[in-house]
């Protein structure tokens, strides 16, 4: 027998020989649709059972549930004709006919499948009866439909398997080309260009999310009004809503916080009210005052009275809860809203401003921040604006002046004068932060470098609500009017690819809570760029005698051989960061390290200015060279921002040093970087 035959539904039965086993029901509710929709287009291959009269299902299985599934669900008859193909072989011949049906076959690839649904669309179908066709959702067909339109390197990246689905569908959170394309090319060859949350973040980066406090603040009736626009993200569970023109909301909240600041302002007291749009206040907010500890004003004779009440009530609920039915949710829910009134209006009483002593008055000012539901609200803790005391670099630009014009008759041989002080501290924060954007990109060694500081350093800081005596300080060398850098920039950047939700809670306990649950991508990613951000200043030079400022740190040495970073990749010389700030015998120095002294004597007479405007033509890769001098400029970097090569070290042969622990330094918050304060601050 090999014949097709029509077998009654009702004698079909699933054979034990079938190999598969396990997941047979996924998606079956999808294939019994598209039967229903189509009839069955591929019969079942059957042998004859045992039992007289039925059939085992040798390869079909799923088919087989899906029709039982129409059967079952009233759909179709007992006796529905299903169209089988009749093998009479033996159990050892059915286990390999379903094996072979099951693996020797090559599923539809993801862009096929988006190429089928857009077809149907041009062709005029209509989303519902697509999704019903193909027993899919209407979300789901919308989904597809929006990775047709992914930008095109995008989608061959998808077509030749170099991206998964997941990171196509992340690109796809919105369907504006620009956008994806400006993340493509910024993550697409860097450890993060695999990661769905990281690409997700950096598409929605300009945009916020419609739950979010400051979307509930602005609201999407302003907003919309105000020309704003939405997009919803088809990938997500909850289909969340995206508001893409961020600057509009950011206006929009903006002025209602500042209409709040100034109502604040004219009946609180204060000396000064500041609306930050953030849920809390930030260290930048801070950075400059210093934070004021003030007892809050005692209860009122009436109010001491209604808070006594508020306790008798809150009392009572307490001893009513150990009676609740808890399988009663009305009941429950209705107990859930007196115990939440009770200590609401308890906690507003005892929720009183402090009481600011006469001569504290002219400093002492508040925040007014985004509240977790959307609404203005003052901050807790006040501050005065006198000025924290703040550790700067020493030394200055006196250098500087010495070195811009001495030596134009100099020669390519002579000695050039040790770098300024202000100088070496700038190249040191730079180079320190070309080390900090690789670390920050490399989590796994970010990790070991962390475990192994917590390991091998002193507590600096005394535990308070976080219960720990970690930190993560900032460090020492602080730099007014710090140069621009793209080192510097990317670390800022970065900070906005982050997974900010869980900061949004007020409480210590909801942000762990928040932060717990975040993946261990977007934990992996906060850990590198804190670590990041710890990073001390180093030099790749020795100090010469006498001078202060940064040593070289063989750790970040080391660090940078892991990672292979290339400095002068991330950095190069110009007259403003470098080149008029060092003698003219050091330019001439650095065009013979590069060309030769041939080239250098070329430059013998020329003065100082023009000497540094060359240099950076020629360390910029625009002057007209031999190759090999090209490629030696565009690689090179001064000798203080390299990373050094160290030398494999011997096996010690002392014991290990034992360190007595330090004395805890004080109780000093960590800092942490945010954005700018949201408007003016008001004046009382």
């Amino acid at each position: 027998m090999n014949d097709i035959e029509l077998i009654p539904l009702g004698k079909l039965r699933l054979s034990e020989a079938n190999v598969r086993k396990n997941d047979s029901n996924l998606f079956i509710e999808e294939l019994a649709a598209n039967i229903e929709a189509k009839g069955l287009l591929q019969n079942l291959i059957v042998v004859p059972a045992k039992k007289r009269g039925m059939f085992d299902v040798t390869a079909g299985g799923r088919r087989l549930r899906a029709l039982n599934f129409l059967l079952t669900a009233g759909k179709l008859p007992k006796d529905h004709p299903v169209a089988c193909r009749v093998l009479d072989i033996d159990t050892a011949e059915q286990s390999e006919l379903s094996l072979i049906e099951n693996v020797i076959r090559l599923d539809m690839t993801p862009t096929d499948e988006i190429r089928a649904y857009k077809h149907f669309v041009n062709e005029g179908s209509d989303l519902d009866a697509i999704a019903k066709r193909f027993g899919r959702t209407r979300r789901f067909i919308e989904g597809r439909l929006r990775l047709a339109d992914l930008a095109d390197p995008i989608f061959a990246a998808l077509e030749e398997g170099k991206i998964t689905l997941d990171v196509a569908k992340a690109y796809a959170t919105t369907p504006n080309h620009d956008r994806q394309m400006m993340v493509w090319s910024e993550l697409s060859n860097s450890w993060q260009g695999n990661n769905p949350d990281s690409i997700r973040r950096m598409v929605t980066h300009s945009a916020i999310r419609s739950s979010s406090p400051m979307a509930k603040l602005a609201t999407e009736a302003d907003y919309l009004a105000a020309g704003g626009k939405i997009e919803r993200d088809l990938f997500t569970e909850d289909g969340g809503e995206t508001w893409i023109d961020a600057e509009i909301a950011q206006r929009i909240a903006g002025e209602k916080l500042q209409a709040f600041a100034a109502e604040i302002a004219e009946t609180s007291g204060y000396a000064w009210v500041r609306p930050i749009l953030e849920t809390r206040v930030t260290y930048n907010a801070t950075e400059d005052l210093h934070q004021v500890h003030l007892e809050p004003a005692p209860l009122t004779d009436e109010e001491q009275v209604e808070a006594d009440k508020l306790l008798e009530t809150i009392s009572a609920l307490e001893a009513e809860s150990e009676t609740l039915d808890e399988d009663d949710e009305a009941a429950a829910a209705e107990f859930q809203t007196r115990w939440d009134a009770a200590s609401s209006a308890y906690d507003a009483l005892h929720d009183k401003p402090p009481v600011i002593p006469e001569e504290m008055k002219a400093n002492v000012g508040c925040f007014v921040i985004i509240g977790a539901d959307g609404q203005p609200t003052v901050a807790s803790g006040l501050y005065s604006d006198k000025p924290l005391e703040r550790r700067k670099a020493r030394g200055g630009d006196a250098a500087e002046g010495a070195s811009g014009t001495a030596g134009d008759g100099g020669s390519a041989s002579s000695a050039p004068k040790p770098l300024s002080q202000k100088l070496v501290e700038e190249l040191a924060v730079q180079r320190r932060d070309i080390l900090a954007i690789n670390l920050a990109s490399n989590p796994a060694i970010a990790l070991d470098y962390l475990i192994f500081a917590i390991a091998d350093s002193r507590a600096l800081y005394s535990a308070q609500a976080l219960g720990t005596t970690l930190r993560a300080p900032s460090p020492s060398i602080y730099l007014a009017n710090y140069p621009e850098s793209p080192a510097h920039t990317l670390m800022a950047d970065m900070r906005e690819t982050l997974d900010l939700s869980w900061t949004e809670h007020r409480r210590t306990v909801d942000r762990f809570s928040a932060f717990s649950a975040l993946d261990d991508d977007a934990k992996a990613s906060w850990l590198a760029w804190c670590m990041a951000k710890t990073l001390e200043a180093s030099m790749g030079i020795d100090k010469k005698a006498g001078q202060s400022g940064p040593e070289p740190i063989d750790l970040h040495d080391h660090l940078a051989a892991l990672m292979g970073i290339n400095v002068a990749s991330h950095w190069r010389p110009t007259s403003a960061n470098y080149f008029d700030r060092v003698s003219k015998q050091a330019l001439l120095a650095h065009v013979s390290e590069v060309g030769g002294p041939t080239m250098a004597a070329s430059f013998m007479g020329s003065k100082k200015g023009d000497l540094s405007a060359s240099c950076e033509k020629l360390f910029a890769g625009e002057t007209i060279v031999a190759p090999e001098v090209k490629e030696a400029a565009l690689a090179w970097v001064p000798e203080a921002m390299r990373f050094r090569v160290l030398a494999a070290s011997e096996p010690d042969d002392e014991a290990p040093v034992e360190h007595e622990p330090e004395s805890d330094a004080g109780d000093l918050e960590p800092a942490e970087e945010q954005d700018a304060d949201a408007g003016e601050t008001v004046d009382a």
